[in-house]
């Protein structure tokens, strides 16, 4: 797995998420946007309204959104790395 920046607390209260933690968040969300318009009318209205709150909170994320594959690595590439490492 990739190296995850922390989220820092500021003095004033606010939290600063950095470089690929913060493009993973955004992978998320949009990852649950998808799958809410997939579910369309039966998807739950409060996780639709949770969603619709956190966008307007965070705003959009500045340029190209990376993968969820990009950001944390390919899980079957590290699994066989490991395994190679037990020999």
């Amino acid at each position: 797995m990739k190296y995850m920046h922390k989220a820092v607390w500021q003095a004033d209260g606010n939290l600063v998420i950095r470089g690929n933690t913060r493009a993973l968040l955004f992978r998320a969300l949009d990852d649950a946007r998808h799958e809410l318009r997939r579910h369309g009318e039966s998807a739950d209205p409060q996780v639709a309204r949770t969603l619709q709150a956190l966008t307007e909170v965070l705003g959009g994320y500045d340029g190209q959104l990376p993968s969820a594959v990009e950001l944390l690595g390919d899980p079957d590439r590290e699994c066989l790395a490991r395994n190679l490492l037990k020999c």
